[in-house]
């Protein structure tokens, strides 16, 4: 039986404050790399480019990450993605100063951090369970959901004002810190080792890799709750890929607003969002945490299908912060079920293999979000998203190995 003395209270609270500095320096730094590719390229299609480059790796490279995780220590492969991620946006600051950043290589530069990234989002979801008692997993949880989307509401404040003061680079370079200072945090926690594997050939990983994906895969599936999570959570990442599309839309050619009202709506759905997370660790003490997951999903959907009827712009404040309440929860509750739910010793590849399903949901969305635009108003647009999101928070809620889970 494991013992949590308070040296792994003090390694939590470390691993908590790496966490928390490093999705902190990541809004930063991605303002800054956004606004150096404005000014740069003065294109929007490189912008887009961009953020394609820096998304699809974590689609891509999910199970080998998870694979990755699962054999070597978990310690050594936080500490080195985030020594590279901080050298590689160094390197960007640096460039960018000198006036001799070419597009290819900014391009390159962020496919390169889109590689590494998926090492520290699902690296922390499979250290956690190692170092926290099963009781203590909801309230840890909740505690790091408020923590990023603390840092996604101060994170581009900090970086316009560091662009604002000293220009794109001083955000890139910030961001550079928070992975070093990650690391640092990182290497002062004691995290627990895992069991040795026998040295193989070069041939004998590529078998164990792809044996072990389908083992993962086998077992996603397997395990039914945690495969209805995983489905309920790509479907709530895909509504709110086509948000990101629409609400710009709905504010600035549906109602004729400007950029800043933009921001405060955004801004609505981040706090809200916090406050769902909080309650999420009450949540994961409580029974029945399927059907309060079911009924986060239907919210979700039903905050937004009034869209088709209402078009008061003030009440859409009332929308979003009714959103953002019910999806700030859901994470938390999901991560906490499927890390009691999973194996230690398969953790890695499964959190891997969700990660890469759950990462599919945002760029999907943003398409689906572009292609209603062509024959539906915005408004229409986030209703009919809604509505979807409600149909499936119905289904998952009427299937019995979803709404028995629980946290």
């Amino acid at each position: 039986m494991r013992t949590y003395g308070w040296y792994r209270r003090r390694s939590l609270a470390l691993l908590m404050v790496a966490d928390g500095i490093s999705v902190l320096g990541d809004q930063v730094g991605w303002m800054g790399l956004l606004w150096s590719t404005m000014t740069l390229t003065k294109n929007a299609q490189i912008m887009g480019w961009l953020g394609l480059a820096f998304g699809l790796p974590a689609v891509a490279l999910g199970p080998t990450v998870g694979h990755v995780l699962d054999h070597t220590p978990h310690k050594r492969a936080l500490i080195t993605s985030h020594v590279m991620l901080g050298a590689l946006f160094a390197s960007i600051a640096v460039l960018e100063r000198l006036h001799v950043l070419p597009v290819w290589a900014l391009l390159m530069f962020a496919i390169a951090a889109g590689c590494l990234t998926p090492f520290s989002t699902i690296g922390w979801s499979v250290v956690i369970p190692n170092i926290v008692a099963d009781d203590e997993l909801g309230s840890v949880n909740a505690l790091m959901e408020i923590l990023w989307n603390g840092a996604a509401i101060l994170g581009p404040a900090l970086g316009g004002f560091a662009i604002a003061r000293v220009g794109s680079s001083a955000a890139l370079f910030a961001d550079a810190i928070s992975f070093w200072l990650a690391a640092l945090c990182v290497g002062m926690a004691k995290v627990p080792a895992q069991a040795r594997h026998a040295p193989m050939t070069k041939c004998q990983v590529a078998r164990s890799f792809v044996q072990n994906t389908l083992e993962a895969m086998k077992t996603l599936y397997a395990l039914r709750p945690v495969w209805w999570i995983t489905i309920g959570a790509w479907a709530l990442n895909l509504a709110y890929g086509a948000l990101d599309i629409e609400l710009p839309l709905l504010t600035h050619r549906q109602f004729g607003r400007g950029a800043w009202i933009l921001g405060s709506l955004w801004s609505t759905y981040a706090i809200s969002s916090i406050a769902g997370a909080a309650f999420s660790g009450w949540m994961s003490k409580r029974r029945r945490t399927g059907v309060v997951m079911a009924m986060m999903i239907i919210g979700w959907g039903a905050a937004f299908a009034p869209l088709f009827w209402i078009h008061a712009f003030t009440l859409i404040y009332v929308f979003l912060a009714c959103a953002g309440l019910l999806f700030g929860g859901y994470p938390p509750l999901a991560r906490t079920v499927v890390q009691r739910s999973v194996p230690t010793q398969v953790m890695g590849r499964i959190m891997g293999l969700r990660g890469s399903l759950i990462a599919l949901g945002p760029p999907l969305g943003s398409w689906v979000g572009g292609v209603l635009d062509r024959w539906l108003s915005p408004s229409d647009a986030i209703s009919l998203v809604g509505m979807a999101v409600v149909a499936l928070g119905c289904w998952l809620g009427s299937r019995s190995d979803f709404w028995r889970i629980e946290a």
